[in-house]
């Protein structure tokens, strides 16, 4: 047993599927993409009315929403088993991957623009976390 509580047996029956950091990028994968299949959901909902057009719900009407929120699903089982493999404080660091990837889809795939205020935030994230690579690894070693 590892001090996450995950045996060997556990972690090998994935194999390299199984591993926290593949897991970490696997789980940000598909939150970004949750959130553009979500986002077009809402617009192509945009035109209902009443109360499910004044609170969204008309998007429930649709099968990108759908998608979405199955990919959502599959995000969220992703990242219970990184929070079985790794401290939080590190799964955390990481996953904030996201917050590069969906502005990134969201103007590659969207056509929404990119601010330079934006994409200096995208490169302060990217180097927040090149900053805490190091960290995990060694965190990772005494694991």
């Amino acid at each position: 047993m590892t001090t996450a509580g995950i045996s060997a047996d556990d972690r090998s029956a994935w194999g390299w599927f199984g591993n926290a950091y593949v897991q970490i990028a696997v789980g940000a994968t598909l939150v970004a993409a949750s959130e553009l299949l979500l986002k077009r959901g809402a617009i192509t909902s945009s035109g209902a009315t009443g109360i499910a057009g004044l609170f969204g719900i008309g998007a429930l009407a649709s099968g990108w929403t759908w998608a979405g929120i199955i990919l959502y699903v599959l995000s969220f089982i992703s990242w219970l088993h990184v929070l079985r493999l790794l401290p939080l404080s590190i799964a955390f660091g990481l996953i904030n991957i996201v917050h590069v990837l969906v502005p990134l889809g969201a103007w590659a795939l969207l056509g929404e623009t990119l601010s330079m205020r934006r994409m200096l935030g995208i490169a302060l994230i990217l180097i927040g976390v090149v900053l805490i690579a190091p960290p995990v690894a060694n965190a990772e070693a005494k694991l």
